[in-house]
């Protein structure tokens, strides 16, 4: 693996994610998310995050990762059927960079009639990030597994001038 140095001086691409990807998105998963939840003691071991990623990603879904040269930076799991983005997390250590936005920028070309999402309440970050991006908050609930609030964010395409 390239030093986060090199590595993030490597032209920034997109693909789809492999089974040999499992290691490296559980843990640009697991990093982002104690990232976005510094007050939550103790956090599941990193078997526990690929263990996720095994069950969680892949059909009916479809995975895209961004990475710079070898390393996996950020990635995303959508679900085009219904246009639901399930997870879509950048790696602390190349937050801030448009990894992002270009991830949100592929979930509006594949779902070009709209999308939604659920963001923790609590994750004020992520809730600006999505908001500087148009997606308008909406329904407020309970995780069904975590049990942790959550607001329903939705993408819609800008709308054009009627013809005249």
């Amino acid at each position: 693996m390239l030093p986060r140095a090199l590595a993030s001086s490597a032209q920034p691409f997109m693909r789809p994610a492999t089974d040999a990807d499992c290691a490296s998105l559980a843990r640009v998963w697991r990093r982002a998310w104690c990232s976005a939840n510094p007050s939550v003691e103790s956090v599941a071991p990193p078997d526990h995050w690929e263990a996720r990623v095994r069950a969680e990603f892949g059909l009916p879904c479809v995975t895209l990762v961004r990475a710079a040269g070898p390393e996996i930076t950020a990635f995303l799991v959508l679900d085009l059927a219904s246009a639901y983005l399930h997870q879509l997390f950048v790696d602390p250590d190349f937050q801030g960079q448009g990894a992002g936005a270009e991830l949100l920028q592929q979930v509006n070309r594949l779902c070009p009639d709209g999308w939604t999402l659920h963001v923790a309440t609590a994750n004020h970050g992520a809730r600006r990030f999505y908001a500087r991006h148009g997606l308008v908050a909406g329904l407020v609930d309970t995780h069904p597994a975590t049990g942790r609030e959550r607001v329903l964010c939705r993408w819609s395409p800008p709308a054009t001038p009627a013809a005249g």
